[in-house]
This record gives C-alpha cells, sequence and structure tokens, in this order.
C-alpha cells in the first residue's frame, strides 16, 4: 500500500481519501503457473496497462526474470502455489488458475477469478464446480478413469483475451472513480 496526500492526486487504483491522505492500492495479477498457457499474453496486458504481474510457481518451474514481472517460488508441496496465492492476493486483484479449490478459496477475499479457457470463476458457479470436482475425484479414487478436458482452443485464448481486457479495465474504472 502506498500513502499520497488528497492534493497529489495520482490517478492510479485510489480507493479512498482519509483525513486528507489518499490511500492507494495497486491492483495485481497473479498467475498459478500450473496452470498458465497464456503467460506471455499476460504479461504483455499487465505491461500495457502499468499493472505488476505475479507469477506463483513452486521451484520445479523456471522463469525468466521479466521486467514488470513479480516471482514467487515456493516449496514443492501439494498446493504450495495455492496458499501462496491466498497469503497476498487482495480485494480487486485478479487471479489466474484452471484449479477450482484455488478459486473457492479467492473469491471470498473480493478477487476476480478466471480460468485460461475464458471463464470466469463466480460465487454462483462455484457448487457445481466443486460437486463435480468431488465425484470426479471419488471415480478416480476407486479406479475408475474421468478424461481430461479438451486440449485449449484458438476460441478459448480468443475467450480469455476479452475477458482479461474486461477485467483489467473493471479495475482501472474502480481506480479512476475513487479518483
Amino acid at each position: 500500500m502506498s500513502v499520497l496526500f488528497c492534493h497529489k492526486k495520482s490517478r492510479k487504483y485510489l480507493w479512498s481519501c482519509i483525513e486528507g491522505v489518499w490511500y492507494t492500492f495497486s491492483v495485481k495479477i497473479y498467475i498459478d503457473a500450473d496452470g498458465a498457457p497464456w503467460r506471455d499474453l499476460v504479461i504483455e496486458q499487465g505491461r500495457r496497462h502499468g499493472i505488476v504481474v505475479v507469477i506463483v510457481a513452486d521451484y520445479s518451474h523456471d522463469f525468466p526474470p521479466e521486467e514488470g514481472v513479480e516471482r514467487i517460488v515456493v516449496d514443492g508441496g501439494a498446493d504450495s502455489a495455492d496458499y501462496a496465492i491466498i497469503n497476498r492476493v487482495h480485494a480487486g486483484d485478479l487471479v489466474i488458475t484452471q484449479d477450482v479449490g484455488l478459486a473457492s478459496l479467492i473469491l471470498p477475499q473480493g478477487a476476480a477469478v478466471i480460468s485460461p479457457r475464458g471463464y470466469e470463476f463466480t460465487e454462483g458457479s462455484m457448487e457445481g464446480r466443486l460437486a463435480r470436482r468431488w465425484l470426479h475425484g471419488r471415480i478416480r479414487r476407486g479406479g475408475g478413469r474421468i478424461s481430461g478436458p479438451p486440449p485449449l482452443s484458438e476460441d478459448d485464448r480468443e475467450r480469455f483475451i476479452m475477458l482479461l481486457d474486461k477485467k483489467i479495465e473493471a479495475s482501472m474504472r474502480r481506480g479512476d472513480e475513487a479518483s
């Protein structure tokens, strides 16, 4: 969090002016590196809008340092990258993941969550998604087989780009309205 005096009206993500001081919160985009097929597109969009992109991965992933990109490397334990995101995300941030469990824990914190297929996770959609996840896990544990999702398509990419742009623009509008 950065603090500016109200007379120095920075128009970037202003949220409130309390007793003569503007409190600004920089929106960040978090990428769960376990499912980051469009990582370069997200970084490009983040740079274009001046938003920091945070890539969270375990030590088995190797991402080169890039301007405007913060890298967080965690232990290789189960869900350690997920917990790192949960502990860092704030209201207004954007998280990109295909993990339904992670999305269900992020939404109550006020962050937006989108999938690499270009679908938004919402409070209303989580119950069905979590039930399906539980059922598929139960079938797999019982020795059954569940087919995975189809390969990502060009339609998925286009849908993702459109939703990403929409979410970034919405966060910027919120910042402008507060100024």
